[in-house]
């Protein structure tokens, strides 16, 4: 299944987020275990009615570039969730891992990428994180995968933005016109609320779509949608609001059920 923009139906894209992969620091999963976890959380989400999903590493000491085997790693889930749902996948390697998420996406035959850190200079725990946007767009088409959306986050969470003074419809701007096929606006973190009147001002900015990245519930998804054209849900669905949990396939219903 394609993701598709232009028949104006709301999409709800659940997160399939990983048992961190091996190679990682302080993780002691073995790949089939990463897998069986993965596999089993997208065949969920597609069972409740979610129209795509996207894969995710969730890693402790996270840095701006995945290394060989964390590369290697998500590949094979990636691979392995793609053949086991027919809903739309995509795919988020973190940060600025656009070659990996599009080589991914190519290889496994993805429908999309996001990106994290697409026209925003952002600061976190690894300093100044410059934006990727005219590498990505421009590596897309080098690989012959213009087919693959690119889904870029605005001003996203966990990091900090380095030029306080551009605005979040100033960013909105700018990712449609580096090429993005939707935005993303997101709280400060993940499960944190996304501010009505940010996702007001991006959509007043761009003709492109525009998602929500955080901290959507039952409560406020209708409120939500009155703004946003894609919802993406992961915290408010796993046992416990944890990551290290799988989905709760009652409250992954329960999301579905609210809209």
């Amino acid at each position: 299944m394609n993701l598709n923009f232009s028949d104006k139906h709301k999409l709800v894209i659940g997160m399939v987020h990983c048992l961190p992969l091996p190679g990682t620091y302080k993780s002691t999963n073995r790949i089939g275990d990463v897998i069986s976890r993965a596999v089993s959380d997208a065949k969920c989400l597609e069972e409740c009615g979610y129209d795509a999903l996207i894969v995710e590493n969730e890693d402790l000491c996270l840095a701006p570039h995945m290394t060989k085997v964390q590369f290697s790693a998500i590949s094979m889930v990636v691979c392995a969730v793609k053949q086991a749902v027919k809903i739309s996948v995509g795919i988020s390697c973190g940060c600025i891992n656009y070659e990996e998420s599009l080589s991914i996406a190519l290889v496994c035959d993805c429908d999309f990428i996001r990106s994290p850190i697409f026209v925003d200079t952002v600061l976190n725990y690894n300093g100044i994180i410059n934006p990727c946007s005219a590498q990505l767009i421009n590596y897309r088409k080098q690989i012959g995968a213009e087919n693959i959306k690119v889904l870029a986050d605005i001003q996203v969470k966990h990091y900090h933005m380095v030029h306080k003074d551009v605005s979040i419809s100033e960013s909105a701007a700018w990712a449609e016109r580096q090429g993005a096929e939707a935005i993303i606006v997101t709280g400060c973190a993940s499960g944190c609320e996304t501010s009505i009147s940010d996702l007001s001002k991006a959509k007043k900015a761009v003709d492109i779509p525009v998602a929500v990245g955080s901290g959507i519930t039952k409560d406020n998804i209708r409120q939500q949608l009155e703004y946003a054209d894609i919802v993406i849900v992961g915290t408010s669905i796993r046992k416990e609001r944890k990551m290290s949990e799988p989905i709760d396939r009652e409250q992954a219903l329960v999301i579905i059920k609210a809209i």
